[in-house]
């Protein structure tokens, strides 16, 4: 019987080979810890960001409940003017500190000179002209409007009027959200932002004479001279907004008299206009209704978030605010 020696494996002649082979898997296990690690490193990036979308959602929303409470507590109710704490109050709404980021509550406004400028507070829709109820005249002088335009607004008015009334909505309200202008036939999203500023869709009809802008004066066919008073009147002898000589109406019987009593007085045309729009119930001295716009910030506003609501006061806000649109971005 013939035995078959077995042959060494000879590790000197070898050497070479197996550390050819050695260095292959450690460059290879090297390559998968660095693509480990670099997956780990983008979960890790990944999950923080959203960890800090979902924190500036949530400052956002304490700014809107900060709002809140402003409005409720309110002191005088029957009068709603930019002297408001609601209503320009930086210290409570201007960066406003919160854990690890801070809320901001604010709106645009165009100044006089025609420069944009920021409001921090709250603002009322009833500043503004409520497309549902505006007449044709009122709709024309509006920016950007046009005769084909006001008319398609006025159709749609008559055809929807009342189709939400069984689904528990307001009945004389054919347009529910703002965004339903959008809806209107031949209006453009260029034109909606030229008359987003000055339009609405649910107050009363009725608008604040203490914080209605030039643009929503002007559409109520008052005369220039008229409304540069009214505007001069509320912003105080030194003729500038947010100082403490500022005004406001404390009653629509009282407003003649107010403007008399200021620099200049009225002209009897320009009392005449007043009165007639009185008399006619276009305007008020307070608000119901209100946009909350709040942005909340993290990582040094590397992130921000926003939310904005609108809510219901009631009359005098003698009843619980009612949420009637919200938005979150």
């Amino acid at each position: 019987m013939a035995f078959v020696r077995k042959k060494k494996f000879d590790w000197k002649s070898n050497d070479g080979s197996i550390l050819m082979v050695v260095l292959w898997i450690l460059a290879f296990l090297v390559l998968l810890g660095l693509g480990l690690g670099y997956s780990t490193s983008i979960d890790q990036r990944l999950v923080g960001y959203q960890r800090d979308r979902l924190m500036a959602l949530y400052l956002a929303k304490a700014g809107y409940y900060r709002a809140l409470a402003e409005l409720e507590q309110d002191p005088t109710p029957k009068i709603d003017s930019y002297l408001d704490t609601w209503s320009h109050n930086p210290e409570a709404f201007h960066e406003a500190k919160l854990g690890e980021g801070n809320f901001t509550v604010s709106y645009p406004v165009r100044e006089e000179d025609g420069s944009e400028g920021v409001i921090y507070g709250i603002m009322d829709e009833d500043r503004k002209v409520d497309v549902n109820f505006a007449s044709q005249a009122v709709l024309l002088r509006l920016p950007g409007m046009t005769d084909e335009i006001v008319d398609a607004v006025l159709d749609w008015r008559a055809k929807h009027k009342g189709l939400g009334e069984s689904l528990g909505q307001v009945k004389d309200k054919p347009l529910k959200v703002l965004e339903d202008v959008l809806l209107v036939e031949g209006m453009t999203k260029e034109i909606f932002q030229a008359l987003r500023p000055f339009i609405t869709v649910y107050t009363d009809g009725k608008v604040n004479l203490n914080s209605a802008p030039r643009e929503v004066l002007t559409a109520f066919n008052m005369d220039e001279d008229l409304v540069n008073k009214l505007l001069r009147f509320r912003k105080g002898l030194d003729n500038v907004r947010g100082t403490e000589d500022d005004q406001s109406f404390a009653s629509l019987g009282g407003v003649v008299q107010q403007l008399n009593a200021f620099v200049e007085p009225l002209t009897p045309k320009e009392a005449a206009q007043l009165t007639s729009l009185i008399s006619q119930s276009r305007l008020k001295v307070s608000s119901n209704v209100f946009r909350i716009h709040s942005s909340g910030s993290v990582r040094n506003g590397k992130v921000v978030r926003t939310v904005e609501g609108v809510v219901l006061g009631g009359p005098k806000k003698s009843s619980p605010l009612t949420l009637l649109s919200w938005h979150e971005n």
